[in-house]
Parts: structure tokens; C-alpha cells; sequence
């Protein structure tokens, strides 16, 4: 266990990444005017809104962005935020893209800071947790006019949407699994207890079990999988794990209300206490996403309940670190998966060209005939728009992308989300530690929670 604290920061960033359609900013043309003149039969050109700016005295705006661009095979992290805005003021030099880098340690409160000071950004690329937030609060441009959510996958839209509008400009999605070391198992002897040559590699808990019990008992000093239960970072895992098991979720598929603590749920929760306690999910308490997810890649676990395509990467595979994504085990014989969706958003700061410019900026970033999926593959995600699929090359990367076809519902844009991610994890701590009963637990978390959506509205 000391080994996997010290890794806790090595990785910290990697996993807060997990905590994205064809169109173009039409602009009207010039209405035909009724004449006995023969008209010009030629299309008249579309008149460009910000054609008062030039090359020399262009408009700026801002893009704040987290880490969510890793590079290509040209450009390296960091610098591919900075080719894509030059590539775009190369197509559009009446704009100018003043780029700031933020890290998920201590960007949302750099973001929040600026919003309250008027200062903050035109354009953040982020996920609906924040974004739909924002929107709430009336500080952002809606995209209704930009985009057609037609060809947008529907759990995409809904979950970048606020009381029927667009927010966030769903670029990329991803589920979110497991993860199982390939290599170890076949060492182990066990790789075939995996369900990989299962269409959709669905399984039950008793598979599951049985899995970690052998892996227990040919290494008892590797970790099986980690519950992890230090802080909220990376927490949809956990929470997925559970809901998972005997066919729970965490809220009702309306998502009004927290409903965990049903007799599934509390089934669920039950078990995970009683393989907590014969060693099978290893020591989560004190250990968070970054260090359970390290322990996996360095052989210290034999599995991670938080995976995605967006961390799993063929290049950083090692001969004895072959990572599989793997559905959480579910009884009811369908996986029910939470996902990410990533995109970006526009700040009303009260200027309708800035507000034009940034629609431009965010069409070529999604849109753009190379820039668009150059983007998209940047991030590790799969698309969100209908169809476009084949992406990636790599098996499990192609396994992944169909699994979206199990996505639940979306709940991290639920009123109070934050009130409630701050209860779950020291619940499932007084769970593991025997403070109290799985149902006393999860009735007092569903409680709390269900009241945080009233004091949010």
C-alpha cells in the first residue's frame, strides 16, 4: 500500500480528465427583391457578420481549455491547442483566439473566480456537469442555431441541454468501464475467466467474484480491484460499479430522484461490504481514483473499476501491461453504463460579434474537414454524431465505441450533483469500515440527496 500512495500524484491529473455534427454558422442572405428587370440568376454570396474586422484590427476572443487535447502524431500535448487556433486564424484572420491552459486541480476555481469578476472566457471546452450549471445561471450563449441535433446522438443532447436548448456542442462521447490487465491474468492462468469473446463481454457478479477470488489466491499481495473511496474525483466508477451489480442505477430513469437505495441497490452494497472484507476489492478507503488507477497500471491490480477509451492508449502498452475494458457485471444480462460527454460552450459577455466569432471558432473546431475529427481523435473519444463511427484501428478501442448502445441515463447535470457527490463518498467509506448497515447507508445518501435537488431549485 505504500507503494500506491506514493503514486497518487503521478497520476492525479490523468484521472480528473474523466471528471464533445455537421453544421456551419449560416448567416442570411439577401431576400430577392420582386422586379420586372431580369433578376442575376447566380446565388447571391453570404455576407460575412464580422466583415468590419480585418487581418490588422481583428476581434478577439478567449478559449479557456483543460487538459483535454492530448496531441496527435504532429503535435504534442499542449502545443495541439495552440496549432488548431492558428490553423483557424489562418481560415478566419478577423479573429483572433487568445488561449489560456487551465488543469482540472484548479481550473473550475479559476473559472468561477472569473466569472463572478466578469472576466471569464468566451469559449471553455468541458463536460455537461459544469457547462448545463452555467446555463442554469444564464451565463451562457445557447447553440440551437448552429447546430442540428438531429444528426447528434440522443443521449448526447440530452445531456449538453437546459430546458430545451443546446449549451454545450457535443463533440465527443465515451463510455465508462473496467479495466482488466490482460498479461497479468494470462500469467495468472486466468485470462479465460475474462468474458472477452461475448459480443458485448456482458457478465454476472458471480463470474465477477469468482475472478477476483482466484486471482486472491494465486497472489494475495496483488489487489484483485480497488473500491475506491478516498475523495469524489473519478467517483462515477464506484458509482457505476454499484448500481450495476443486481440492475439499480442511481437515479429513476427521469432523473428526478436518487433511487440507489431500492432493494437492488442495497443488494449491491451489500456484496461490495462482504468482497471488502475477503480481501477482493483491496483497500479503497485510503486511496483515490489516481492511485487505484496507477496500482493497475503498474501491476500492483489486477483490475481498475474506472476505465475509458480516453485513458486507455495502445501506446502505452507494455508487454506485461495489456489493458482489456471490460462492462461492469450486471445480473440482469445488460450493462448500464455511465459515459462522458466533452465539448465546448460560449459565455454570453454581452457582445453579439464575440459571440459570432466564438460559433465560428467552435464550427471549425467540430466541423472542419480535417481540423474536426483531427480534434475529436485528440481527445481519445468517440463522436457524437450519428454514424460516424471506425475512428480508431485498435480492437478494444473498437469494442468501446459500441458500447454506447448502453449508455444510462444521464444525471450529472441533476440539480444539487455536487451536494450529492460530496455525500457519496464518505458514505461508501462508513459502508466499507462497518460504521453502518448498506441500507441505513444508502436510505441516509438517497435522502440527503433528494433534498439537495430542492435547495438547488
Amino acid at each position: 500500500m505504500k507503494k500506491i500512495n506514493i503514486m497518487v500524484s503521478s497520476l492525479l491529473l490523468i484521472v480528473l480528465l474523466i471528471t464533445g455534427c455537421s453544421a456551419t454558422v449560416e448567416t442570411p442572405a439577401p431576400e430577392p427583391v420582386a422586379s420586372n428587370v431580369e433578376q442575376n440568376t447566380e446565388a447571391p454570396a453570404k455576407q460575412d457578420p464580422l466583415d468590419h474586422y480585418t487581418k490588422e484590427n481583428p476581434i478577439a476572443i478567449s478559449f479557456w481549455n483543460f487538459p483535454n487535447f492530448t496531441g496527435d502524431d504532429e503535435f504534442a500535448k499542449g502545443d495541439y491547442d495552440l496549432a488548431l487556433i492558428k490553423a483557424f486564424q489562418e481560415a478566419h484572420p478577423n479573429v483572433k483566439v487568445e488561449y489560456q491552459a487551465i488543469e482540472f486541480t484548479d481550473g473550475p476555481a479559476k473559472l468561477e473566480t472569473a466569472i463572478q469578476s466578469r472576466t471569464n472566457p468566451d469559449v471553455v471546452y468541458d463536460a455537461p456537469g459544469r457547462v448545463i450549471d452555467w446555463a442554469s445561471k444564464g451565463y451562457l450563449v445557447p447553440m440551437d442555431d448552429m447546430v442540428d441535433k438531429s444528426i447528434l446522438l440522443e443521449a448526447a443532447v440530452t445531456a449538453s441541454s437546459y430546458e430545451g436548448s443546446l449549451y454545450l456542442y457535443p463533440q465527443g462521447v465515451a463510455p465508462f468501464m473496467m479495466g482488466f490487465n490482460k498479461g497479468l491474468l494470462e500469467e495468472m492462468g486466468l485470462v479465460d475467466m475474462l468474458p472477452l469473446d461475448r459480443a458485448n463481454r456482458a457478465w454476472s457478479v458471480e463470474e465477477y467474484e469468482a475472478l477476483l477470488t482466484a486471482i486472491h489466491e494465486k497472489n494475495a499481495d496483488i489487489a484483485p480491484a480497488i473500491l475506491f473511496a478516498k475523495s469524489q474525483g473519478g467517483d462515477q466508477g464506484p458509482r457505476a460499479f454499484i448500481s450495476n451489480l443486481y440492475g439499480s442505477w442511481i437515479t429513476n430513469e427521469e432523473v428526478t430522484e436518487y433511487t440507489i437505495n431500492d432493494t437492488n441497490g442495497v443488494k449491491a452494497m451489500e456484496w461490495a461490504k462482504q468482497a471488502y472484507d475477503k480481501g477482493l476489492l483491496g483497500q479503497g478507503i485510503a486511496l483515490d481514483a489516481g492511485a487505484s488507477i496507477e496500482a493497475f497500471r503498474s501491476g500492483l491490480a489486477a483490475s481498475t473499476i474506472l476505465y475509458s477509451p480516453g485513458l486507455y492508449r495502445p501506446d502505452m502498452i507494455a508487454k506485461k501491461f495489456t489493458p482489456v475494458l471490460v462492462p461492469y457485471p450486471n445480473n440482469s444480462g445488460t450493462p448500464e453504463l455511465e459515459y462522458l460527454v466533452a465539448g465546448p460552450c460560449i459565455f454570453d459577455n454581452g457582445d453579439e460579434d464575440r459571440a459570432i466569432a466564438s460559433k465560428l471558432f467552435i464550427d471549425f473546431m467540430i466541423n472542419d474537414s480535417e481540423w474536426g475529427k483531427r480534434t475529436l481523435k485528440s481527445t481519445g473519444n468517440f463522436s457524437a454524431k450519428n454514424g460516424e463511427t471506425g475512428l480508431y484501428d485498435d480492437a478494444e478501442l473498437v469494442f468501446a465505441e459500441k458500447m454506447s448502445a448502453y449508455f444510462g441515463p444521464y444525471y450529472n447535470t441533476i440539480p444539487g450533483f455536487a451536494q450529492m457527490r460530496n455525500a457519496w463518498f464518505p458514505m461508501v467509506q462508513g459502508v466499507l469500515n462497518g460504521d453502518a448497515s448498506p441500507k441505513e447507508s444508502l436510505d441516509a445518501f438517497v435522502e440527503f440527496s433528494n433534498n439537495s435537488i430542492e435547495d438547488a431549485k
